[in-house]
């Protein structure tokens, strides 16, 4: 493969792998609270669509060896597409269809991106990686932003607009929109994507539990992750509620700009930032600095139920801090990835979508919803903070009981 090939595929083919991602991690909640479940109900059932993605190792048993996937990944977008486009003309169809046909793109979504991630290191292989990188990097960081940022805009107006049935026609308006960018997307990716002229990357079959110390360093992983997984969907929950019920009263056009934009940005600033300090330092070094900036995204939203932002400006100054110090901290989890997992994620665009980050979200993310249905925002977000504490104090701990040792010697 020529290293001065274009980098348009790139662009293309991730674009496509992270719309029907976004559409079921973020987007998702905003509907089923739209359409009228509760909160415990709502998260519980997003929650439950990131589940393809934690079965990921096992999807990958059933991988095609021939043409780096090309074939199935054209296959996976054209269904894509279709449930897509199905699902805008059946939104009145009810919530356990919204359901159904949000898990199918899940799915379909999950078993992309293994595809996707498989062809690109094929086709990468003898190029230039960190072009691609680059490439990779944003277009995944755009095509969030066109989900959960301008399509959530998009249909807050169109709800202004349409009075009656608002909610069913404005989400419908919505996926059409979506649903058309994605079908030109996957007709460029059919011309753009070449045969990769590498061989098959053999893919480990090492399982986790099968590596020294995977117990405590998945138990270790989980700890820290408690606090993100609590925040995950509560901090849009928050946003969405109303004032009576202590909650910003926002609307989904302040949810898209302060979350969907500013917010993604902050996050993927964070992780590159992150990263960038773990390659200049080392990961030892900046361990102990990482792991604090993953408990401090929910001290952001705690400030908030103290101290109600006023303008929009303000709520985004917020978000823009949580989401860059998740972005930091999850940085911190890598090691732990790699020990458990081998490196078959080290160039991950978004660790959110890694299967160890995903199982280890799943329970305080379902956990979420039921606690705000019983307590205030004020009460969970302060829980939330306090759930860092034991973390920061075993990695504490772990950083300073070698130079402990190396002294008494």
């Amino acid at each position: 493969m020529k290293s001065n090939e274009g980098g348009l595929w790139t662009i293309t083919l991730f674009a496509t792998n992270e719309i029907p991602s976004v559409v079921v991690t973020f987007v998702a909640l905003i509907m089923f609270l739209q359409i009228g479940m509760g909160v415990a109900t709502s998260t519980l059932f997003a929650t439950l669509l990131l589940l393809p993605w934690v079965t990921q190792p096992l999807m990958r048993k059933f991988l095609p060896g021939t043409e780096g996937g090309r074939i199935w990944i054209h296959m996976a977008e054209a269904m894509i597409t279709a449930m897509l486009l199905t699902f805008a003309l059946t939104m009145e169809n009810g919530k356990w269809w919204t359901v159904g046909m949000l898990m199918g793109i899940s799915v379909l979504s999950a078993w992309h991106d293994l595809q996707a991630r498989r062809y690109y290191k094929r086709r990468t292989m003898h190029a230039l990686e960190n072009y691609h990188t680059v490439l990779r990097t944003l277009s995944s960081q755009m095509a969030t932003v066109l989900t959960y940022g301008l399509m959530i805009m998009a249909v807050g107006v169109l709800q202004i607009y349409f009075r009656q049935r608002a909610v069913t026609y404005s989400w419908s308006l919505g996926f059409y929109i979506l649903a058309g960018a994605y079908l030109l997307l996957t007709m460029a990716n059919v011309i753009l994507l070449k045969p990769p002229g590498n061989p098959p990357i053999p893919t480990p079959q090492q399982w986790p539990w099968q590596r020294p110390g995977w117990t405590h360093q998945s138990l270790l992983l989980a700890m820290m992750l408690i606090p993100q997984g609590l925040m995950f969907y509560s901090r849009t929950i928050f946003l969405l509620a109303r004032p009576q019920d202590r909650g910003l009263g926002c609307t989904l056009q302040e949810v898209g700009f302060a979350q969907g934009t500013i917010g993604v940005i902050a996050f993927l600033l964070g992780v590159a930032l992150g990263r960038a300090m773990q390659y200049r330092y080392g990961e030892t070094k900046m361990r102990w600095f990482l792991t604090i900036c993953l408990g401090l995204s929910p001290l952001a939203y705690l400030i908030m139920t103290r101290f109600i932002p006023d303008n929009l400006w303000t709520l985004s100054a917020h978000t823009f801090l949580a989401q860059l110090f998740f972005g930091l901290g999850l940085n911190a989890c890598r090691k732990y990835i790699e020990n458990i997992s081998g490196e078959r994620y080290q160039n991950a665009v978004n660790p959110l979508y890694i299967p160890i980050i995903c199982l280890c979200l799943l329970l305080p993310m379902a956990m979420s919803g039921f606690m705000l249905s019983r307590i205030t925002f004020e009460q969970f977000f302060m829980i939330d903070t306090l759930c860092a504490l034991p973390v920061w104090i075993a990695i504490t701990i772990k950083c300073i009981l070698p130079a402990i040792k190396r002294s008494s010697r």
